[in-house]
């Protein structure tokens, strides 16, 4: 935490998956505390924010919102001496932008304090009654990465023969799949899809590498999806499975 002389604070919170009930307890206190929430629409469902949120609380959605509009919300934190909750999805460390948003508060002379929070991939790990560093593979790498960029590094990541967790796959699905292919891992290989996981509309299922595009195509599945491949996904137990 930073300490300054403003009578500001920013909250950087993990809002988790996106079920309101996956928040932790000091996140959810927070949110209750705080004179401004600023909250991704797209990331989080209504009710996480109609659950923990004062109703006189301003709430700052984006979209519509911009950056400049966040930091005007951080800009009068700073001179009326509010409280503003930054809800990051999943856990901040995690492809939260969280070392832009410490940035902005330190440049203003806020105090904040960053909360952690569960990542999808943890939810997405229960959903699909895995263990991502199942025994004898624990030595193996757990290696995250994101499906957006060039498939090359997905390739060289294969090679390390690991649990590969890809989030955000959106439409990068059938390059990620030959690059996979390509870095060692059997067409056959047991992949894991958890799109939207813990909210109301979640699609939770496996498939074979070779079927991932088909799969991900077929049920019209966006960017908020991930994939998990590799040994933790070798576990003989129920899961679940996409239709034929």
């Amino acid at each position: 935490m930073e300490h300054t002389d403003s009578g500001g604070k920013l909250w950087f919170l993990g809002a988790g998956p996106g079920a309101a009930d996956l928040l932790t307890v000091r996140a959810a206190r927070a949110l209750a505390a705080a004179d401004i929430v600023v909250w991704g629409k797209e990331l989080m469902t209504d009710a996480l924010v109609e659950e923990h949120v004062r109703a006189d609380a301003e709430r700052v959605s984006w979209p519509p919102a911009e950056m400049a509009d966040i930091h005007a919300a951080y800009d009068r934190a700073a001179r009326e001496g509010l409280v503003v909750a930054r809800l990051l999805w999943g856990e901040p460390s995690v492809y939260g932008s969280v070392r832009d948003e410490v940035r902005a508060a330190r440049d203003r002379g806020l105090d904040y304090e960053i909360v952690p929070g569960i990542t999808s991939l943890f939810a997405a790990a229960a959903a699909l009654e895995i263990e991502l560093t199942v025994a004898p593979q624990s030595s193996r790498p757990l290696i995250l990465s994101q499906g957006r960029g060039d498939p090359v590094p997905v390739r060289e990541l294969a090679r390390h023969g690991g649990t590969i967790a890809l989030f955000m796959i959106g439409e990068r699905a059938e390059e990620l799949q030959r690059g996979l292919i390509a870095g060692g891992y059997e067409p056959s290989a047991r992949c894991g899809i958890a799109h939207r996981v813990t909210w109301p509309d979640e699609v939770v299922l496996t498939c074979r590498l070779d079927e991932l595009a088909t799969t991900v195509a077929a049920r019209g599945l966006d960017r908020h999806t991930l994939v998990i491949v590799g040994p933790a996904m070798e576990d003989d137990g129920p899961g679940v499975s996409a239709p034929s």
